[in-house]
């Protein structure tokens, strides 16, 4: 196997395994609680102005 096959592969198992480890459904409170910060912080800033 030639060394280009085999980054090649590696870098392909690494992609997957990230892959996996982000769409787990354990980590979908994470993600949800991560989406709404830019919406708070926005509510703060438009509350600050007023």
């Amino acid at each position: 196997m030639s060394y280009h096959a085999l980054f090649t592969l590696v870098f392909f198992v690494a992609f997957v395994a990230m892959a996996v480890w982000v769409y787990r459904p354990s980590r979908k409170q994470d993600y949800e609680k991560l989406g709404h910060l830019a919406l708070e912080a926005e509510r703060r800033k438009e509350g600050d102005e007023q």
